[in-house]
């Protein structure tokens, strides 16, 4: 097949790249030929993109218009609603897909979405059928997977040797975005209220960059916690960070299917996460994980507590986190059902010789 996949929202760090980018590699490894259009540099560079969306809608979409007249596409699959809206307005395109890292809330009536579209977790499905109206025949429930990064132990052992701090600490780490979205704010709170002693033998390393970095460097040295974090900005060694640490914790506010988490279980790193959507789809309480209320700095502090001085709970919850992870959350299970949908559109859209409507029964994702 012939692949045009095309990204123009992002967040610096955010799970959507990493997710174009695995589906490239794999589409590609498989034998299918694909093709990447993205926004800007950074992002080309990062996943291998074409340089191509202006952010002038008139503009990119003469341009891709222009782009599927010369080349003959089977598959588009789109990642935003910039993109799939540029699409929706072409007189005539190949069969699309369209998958959603975040739950959308906006006009209904004026979204324009492809003719599949993919919720990467239950949660988001259920959105896309109750907040959207989308009939089954428009929708595909397809999980999220990561891919298994093995680190480099030698990196991994220079990372702790230069940093002094970590050798006499166990590490609870964070990989997020510096954003609201993340709930950074509250688990700095929650940090400043554990027990001194228990800070004394705990560093809590976040892996991310993001548009609240200094605030959040302020309130940490207002909270007298600032030598108890380390702030790593963004990090191509996070394979390495999950080898050294002890436990991982993600404290968001709303997430889709969050990969990094997924990384973090794949390690078999005990883990915390807020009880949120897309959360709970991966963690189950007490069996390989802990879930807490979000927007709540006392409760976070409460589970981050009985964590952080339960070594028995946190072999348990590691091991458990790391078998589940192998069962059902391999980006290998998440390509599988991505391929197959993508024939079965490509096939229905030959028949017609057009952009297809497919049946709920040929959206069903593989079990």
């Amino acid at each position: 097949m012939k692949i045009l996949q095309a990204i123009y929202q992002y967040q610096t760090g955010g799970g959507s790249l990493q997710v174009v980018s695995d589906l490239a590699t794999a589409a590609r490894r498989a034998g299918h030929e694909v093709s990447v259009l993205a926004r800007d540099v950074k992002v080309s560079e990062a996943i291998a993109a074409e340089r191509f969306f202006t952010g002038n809608k008139i503009v990119d979409g003469w341009r891709l218009w222009q782009r599927l007249r010369r080349e003959s596409f089977d598959i588009i699959h789109v990642h935003d609603r910039y993109c799939s809206l540029l699409l929706r307005l072409m007189p005539q395109a190949p069969a699309s897909v369209q998958t959603n890292h975040i739950a959308y809330r906006t006009r209904r009536r004026l979204t324009r979405f492809a003719d599949c579209v993919v919720g990467c977790s239950a949660a988001m499905d259920r959105h896309h059928a109750e907040f959207f109206k989308l009939p089954p025949e428009r929708r595909a429930l397809i999980p999220n997977g990561v891919c298994f990064r093995s680190p480099d132990r030698s990196r991994a052992e220079r990372l702790r040797q230069e940093l002094p701090l970590l050798r006499s600490r166990q590490i609870c780490l964070t990989v997020a975005r510096l954003s609201e979205q993340k709930g950074h704010a509250y688990l700095l709170e929650a940090i400043a209220h554990l027990p001194l002693a228990l800070r004394e033998s705990w560093c809590f390393v976040w892996a991310g960059d993001g548009e609240l970095r200094e605030t959040l460097e302020l309130q940490a040295r207002q909270q007298g916690v600032s030598q108890d974090i380390l702030f790593l900005g963004q990090t191509s060694e996070v394979p390495e960070w999950l080898s050294l640490a002890n436990t991982f914790v993600l404290p968001s506010l709303y997430e889709g299917l969050p990969l990094a988490l997924m990384e973090a279980m794949s390690a078999g790193l005990p883990c915390l996460a807020t009880d949120i959507d897309g959360n709970r789809e991966l963690l189950h309480q007490g069996e390989n994980g802990c879930l807490c209320k979000a927007h709540d700095s006392k409760a976070l502090a409460e589970a981050l507590e009985q964590l952080l001085t339960d070594e028995n709970l946190r072999s348990h919850l590691g091991k458990q986190a790391q078998t589940d992870y192998w069962n059902h959350w391999t980006f290998e299970r998440t390509w599988q059902q991505y391929e197959a949908l993508y024939q079965r559109l490509a096939d229905v859209g030959c028949e017609n010789n057009q952009p297809p409507v497919p049946s709920p029964q040929s959206l069903a994702p593989s079990p």
